[in-house]
This record gives C-alpha cells, sequence and structure tokens, in this order.
C-alpha cells in the first residue's frame, strides 16, 4: 500500500555503499551478498552505522541498472575494499510510503510514477529506497520511495 505521496527537496544523506550493474529482474536475487559486505565492515567497526538500509537505482538506456546498495552513516570514511561513501540524490523528488511486504513494492513505485506524471512532473531515471526498521510482520515493514525529477 502506498500512503502519504508528496513532492519534497530531497537533500543528500551518507551512507556507506556497494556499487553493482545488474538487469533489475535479478536484483532481487543479488542485493543480499552487497548489503552483506558493508554490514561486515559496520559491525566490524571500521563504520558506523546511522540509520537504515539504502538502495539507490540508476536506470541506464541499455536496460541496466547501476545501483548502489548499502546503509546510512553518521561518518565519513575511506573506501574500504567495495564499500564507499556515498549519498542519497539531491534535489525535486516525488516521495511516498510504502507499507507491506518488499514483494509489492512494484505496485507501490508504479503508483508513484503515475501520481508524479499526472502532476505534471517529469520523472528522471534514478529512484532510491531507504527501508524502515524490520519487523516479522510484513503488513507492518516501511519503506520511504523517491522518485527524483527532471530539472
Amino acid at each position: 500500500m502506498i500512503r502519504n505521496i508528496r513532492l519534497m527537496d530531497a537533500i543528500p544523506r551518507p551512507f556507506a555503499a556497494v556499487s553493482v550493474q545488474t538487469k533489475i529482474s535479478l536484483w532481487p536475487q543479488q542485493f543480499g551478498a552487497s548489503l552483506d559486505k558493508v554490514w561486515r565492515e559496520i559491525r566490524a567497526g571500521k563504520i558506523v552505522k546511522g540509520g537504515h538500509n539504502v538502495m539507490v537505482y540508476r536506470h541506464r538506456p541499455d536496460g541496466l541498472v547501476d545501483i548502489e546498495c548499502g546503509v546510512e552513516t553518521d561518518s565519513r570514511f575511506q573506501a574500504i575494499g567495495e564499500v564507499r561513501l556515498s549519498e542519497t540524490p539531491a534535489g525535486p523528488a516525488v516521495a511516498a510510503t510504502h507499507v507491506g511486504d518488499y514483494a509489492q513494492l512494484g505496485s507501490s513505485w508504479d503508483g508513484l510514477a503515475q501520481w508524479g506524471r499526472a502532476q505534471g512532473y517529469a520523472l528522471s531515471s534514478t529512484l532510491w529506497e531507504i527501508y524502515g526498521d524490520w519487523n516479522e510482520n510484513p503488513s507492518q515493514l516501511e519503506t520511504d520511495l523517491f522518485y527524483l525529477l527532471k530539472r
């Protein structure tokens, strides 16, 4: 379920990230390995966790997607292997909160895109997700969705 659709000026948020280039259809089977690389450095005390899991998607014309997958951080750090400091995109965006199972994120993304276009906004190929706290009950999961607008 999608709720709280709004226009906003997104402020960049730092996060520890691993970069991947893949097909979006393969990502559900791949993200765990990327996220584990970041969490391994957090658990080792090399990076200070600042918040939630983040995924930034930049869709390419060739059908592939450049993805940054990671965890919000409160501290700056030098790259550790594949893990580097990044920031979420900044600028005008349409945003919403998806409530429910991650398997239903696609329908919320579709709803957000439809809303944005209906309001006359041109959506860019950059979007991102910030995942809320984990809950065993999928109906209680919350994920913030952001679609950067074309300038």
